[in-house]
């Protein structure tokens, strides 16, 4: 779009002899962005600034701070961030107003925005903590982890005592799946704020995931001692009776939390995993007036978004199921943006790293054999491990980030083959962590999906590990990606059909690279095969990881062990057929995916 220059100073004057500075300073703005060095511009931004603020443009100071806050509370977010906009074109050296400005973009949800800005005020002072922490919760809330962390150790570096900071990390070490750390860090900050329930509550979700129940209920339960009402804790002890199989009692809890806290959208989400709903149900339109509240915080609109789709689809309503999954993954796409090429790069290097020209070690097998249960999500690798689990002989040890994270810190190293040091280094501590908590089982399954893309390197630093690869339609595999709501920010191609699409060519083309180079690195299991003709599948599956056929594993619904993913309803019911036809009732909406798939 052209601008005229002459025009928007013309315009600047008569608004501001009206005493409408306010309504131009967003022309004004736009006009600098396309040229930021026009000196009549800044001249006419500070003559607008002044005449909307009533303060001087220059130095910025508190005054400017509370006439900021006044105005946000008085006409809006938006007049705010304009106002703040302005502030920050006219004093780009100081750090308040970047600071000031990125916190207000976060406030809208504009989260690449307020990171850039937050940033910009940290490097022009290193020791403003209050952008610091700032800076790590919007990088937070855009699913980029690692950086936040980065952001939380800067902090922690100017005042290693700052008590919010060291929460902080905790949680993000937690959300970023880094477990043991994250137990690490919360036990660390709970030694000197032994009354933090936040904190008890954050260990207690580490400690469900990694399976020490045990230790996360009698937590909750200090928790809930302390602390009756406390509609957190009620739903971290749903999720943990929901992840022992434990469905009414799941039920009972959550609507426990929900009694407590009517506007809790994690809780309306988490009833929804335990129960379905029925078409009278009060709750539906309950949740459904709460999409209306403009003062809903961002981070409880995807939960609330998800779980309506979930009650509507339970009622039979497509359409309107389909609608909210739209709003709760465009909520996510704002979140974290993805970028297909980036996946593309990283498969091609993944590939060529690990071929089979590339050095491999030859060790004695292992005290413990890995199983690998591997391929998309949501394609049957939940089930396949609750099956290979209910063996005796074998440890089901869930969805491990050991691996991506071993082989992440080596390629950050080094470019190239892994030579064989580099092999012993990630075999010695992938090993080492599947000790934890196997007991005598001589087997521990792996069942983290993406794990297919290190095919190659398995092959060449755990030589004796077998890996199951799970086949599933591809249409069933995509729809189910798209309506399930995944903790995990970082995934980012689930939150549009066509990056899910986009995504499986990738790993469809991947694994036709893998077969090609490993003719018998890994064996084939057909989901829809499995659940329509169990037995014979089942036996080949032990067959091939060296397993005798025990009985246990027809019926998986028994075995007791804690599930803590997407599919722990799915897997309590046992082995059973039509799940990969769910996505025919949503048919008229997913014409891309059926024809890309046909």
């Amino acid at each position: 779009m052209s601008v005229n220059i002459d025009k928007v100073l013309r315009n600047a004057k008569t608004e501001i002899r009206a005493g409408r500075a306010a309504q131009v300073r967003g022309e004004v703005l736009m006009a600098l962005e396309k040229f930021p060095a026009n000196a009549r511009l800044l001249t006419a931004l500070t003559e607008v600034q002044q005449a909307a603020t009533g303060l001087p443009a220059r130095p910025f100071g508190p005054h400017h701070v509370q006439h900021f806050l006044a105005v946000r509370d008085r006409i809006g977010l938006d007049a705010a961030i304009e106002e703040m906009a302005a502030a920050v074109r006219l004093n780009p050296q100081h750090p308040w107003p970047n600071s000031i400005l990125g916190g207000a973009l976060m406030e809208a949800g504009l989260l690449p925005a307020a990171i850039k800005y937050l940033g910009i005020a940290l490097k022009l002072d290193p020791r403003f903590l209050e952008a610091g922490m700032n800076l790590a919760a919007a990088q937070q809330q855009a699913g980029q982890l690692p950086q936040a962390l980065i952001s939380l150790e800067h902090v922690l570096k100017q005042d290693p005592n700052f008590a919010l900071a060291q929460l902080k990390r905790a949680q993000v070490l937690a959300l970023s799946q880094r477990d043991a750390e994250a137990i690490a860090a919360f036990q660390a900050y709970s030694a000197s704020h032994p009354d933090d329930l936040e904190a008890k509550i954050g260990l207690a979700s580490c400690l469900t995931t990694t399976g020490a129940l045990s230790e996360a209920k009698t937590l909750l339960q200090s928790v809930l001692l302390a602390d009756p009402n406390n509609a957190a804790a009620f739903g971290n002890m749903g999720n943990l009776a929901l992840s022992e199989g434990d469905l009414p009692k799941a039920q009972e809890l959550f609507e426990r939390a929900l009694t407590i806290n009517p506007r809790s959208a994690i809780a309306f989400f988490n009833l929804g995993r335990a129960r379905d709903f029925t078409a009278e149900d009060p709750l539906i339109a309950q949740m459904q007036a709460m999409t209306a509240d403009s003062g809903l915080p961002f981070e409880d609109r995807v939960p609330l978004h998800f779980g309506l789709a979930k009650a509507y689809e339970d009622i039979g309503e497509a359409d309107a199921s389909f609608a909210h999954l739209q709003q709760a993954n465009a909520l996510r796409a704002s979140q974290s943006p993805y970028s297909l090429a980036t996946d593309r790069a990283l498969f091609a290097d993944y590939v060529q790293r690990f071929s089979p020209a590339a050095p491999a070690l030859t060790p004695p097998p292992a005290a413990r054999t890995p199983i690998f249960v591997l391929g998309m999500m949501r394609s049957g690798t939940s089930l396949t491990e609750q099956i290979l689990s209910a063996h005796p002989l074998v440890h089901g040890a869930g969805e491990l980030e050991v691996l991506p994270r071993l082989v992440m810190a080596e390629t950050a190293q080094t470019s190239g083959s892994f030579d064989t040091q580099t092999l012993e280094r990630i075999r010695s501590a992938y090993l080492a962590a599947i000790d934890q908590g196997a007991g005598d089982a001589r087997y521990v399954v792996d069942k983290l999906p993406a794990n297919f893309r290190l095919i190659g390197l398995i092959r060449k630093a755990l030589p004796e590990a077998r890996i199951l690869h799970m086949r599933r339609d591809p249409v069933a595999v995509c729809w189910s990606i798209y309506k399930t709501f995944f903790t995990n920010l970082g995934i980012g191609y689930d939150n549009s059909l066509s990056d899910t699409i986009g995504y499986y060519d990738l790993y469809t083309q991947m694994m036709q690279q893998w077969r090609a180079a490993y003719p018998d690195g890994f064996m084939d299991v057909d989901y829809d095969s499995l659940t329509r003709n169990p037995e014979p599948a089942i036996r080949q599956m032990l067959d091939y990881c060296g397993l005798p056929f025990d009985a246990a594993c027809l019926s998986p619904q028994d075995n007791q062990r804690a599930v803590r993913t997407a599919s722990v309803r799915q897997v309590r019911s046992g082995i059973y057929q039509g799940s990969s036809g769910k996505w025919r009732k949503f048919e008229p909406h997913l014409a891309e995916l059926i024809a890309h798939f046909a």
